[in-house]
């Protein structure tokens, strides 16, 4: 076999987080001629295709080269870790480091992870992705993720590394006229006489009517929307209640100013937050200071102690 280079590993990887040829070199910073030349020499020394060409010139992974792109990711990574080993001041972190997150809990999650990093640790490159529970599993296991963000229920690719980040209660979300606000928790029973309006995006009203059936009781979800706010807006209404593991900050209205009530829902097994991240990987620094910072923000902002 010729030799394969990291320089053809990164322009591949380039082709594919960008779709194609043209927008991958341009986010390396070379000529479309120089890209198609060094993928077709990779695919060469290969002795296999690695791109399909689909409409309008998008790129896309054969089989053999989502395989052979997960594991060049992974080179790349320790490439970059093995360069910070040895960097001088022997405590800077440095390079690039991509992060993933529920939607819902991003609002929570994302901005302390943010300014974190940019105060303590200006030269890593951070990029952020906010995904479903199952896009984000996708994008850890094939190495497009560093480490991603999101709940224990949720996790279907049994293979990633999980890291606890720390306990959630389930809420209810009530008007805040509601008569069941008025208690510190709710019943379960008594919230289901309410009609449901659920996040729509799968599978979290799907494990929600899980848990709830698993106790012998029944609801009607009369909405479903993709929108935390617009959910919020419609409970604010008086139009039913919500069921919720990200509880904003006491006083958050909807967008049309009306308020709400977060309360614990009685009798309920937490669910973890967790992060994710691809095994048989040496973590390094930077996913390891990921996960320590969205550890501590996830306590600063447990609504237990709001």
């Amino acid at each position: 076999m010729n030799e394969v280079t990291l320089r053809q590993m990164e322009y591949l990887i380039a082709v594919l987080d960008h779709g194609s040829v043209s927008a991958g070199a341009a986010a390396a910073h070379v000529s479309q001629a120089t890209v198609s030349a060094s993928l077709s020499q990779l695919e060469k020394s290969l002795g296999t295709v690695l791109l399909a060409r689909g409409p309008a010139r998008r790129a896309r992974p054969t089989s053999a080269g989502e395989e052979f792109a997960a594991r060049a990711r992974a080179i790349l990574t320790a490439v970059d870790d093995a360069v910070d080993s040895v960097d001088e001041s022997g405590s800077d972190l440095r390079g690039p480091l991509s992060v993933g997150c529920l939607h819902t809990a991003s609002p929570r999650m994302l901005p302390g992870l943010v300014a974190h990093f940019e105060k303590h640790w200006p030269r890593v490159d951070l990029e952020l992705a906010e995904e479903t529970p199952r896009r984000l599993q996708d994008l850890v296991a094939t190495g497009r993720l560093d480490v991603a963000m999101l709940y224990s229920r949720q996790l279907e690719r049994h293979e990633l590394v999980t890291h606890r980040l720390g306990s959630v209660r389930l809420h209810a979300m009530l008007p805040a006229d509601s008569p069941l606000a008025r208690a510190d928790e709710v019943q379960l029973a008594e919230l289901v006489r309410l009609p449901a309006i659920f996040l729509d995006i799968p599978p979290t009203a799907e494990l929600l009517l899980d848990r709830i059936h698993s106790r012998g009781l029944d609801v009607e979800v009369r909405w479903r929307s993709s929108s935390a706010e617009t959910i919020r807006a419609l409970v604010a209404r008086g139009l039913g209640f919500s069921l919720v593991n990200a509880v904003p900050h006491p006083g958050v209205q909807s967008f049309e100013g009306l308020d709400v009530a977060y309360r614990p829902v009685a009798g309920m097994e937490d669910n973890p937050a967790i992060a994710v991240t691809i095994p048989h990987r040496a973590r390094s620094r930077r996913v390891a200071e990921a996960i320590k910072t969205l550890r501590a923000i996830h306590h600063q902002t447990d609504p237990d102690l709001l």
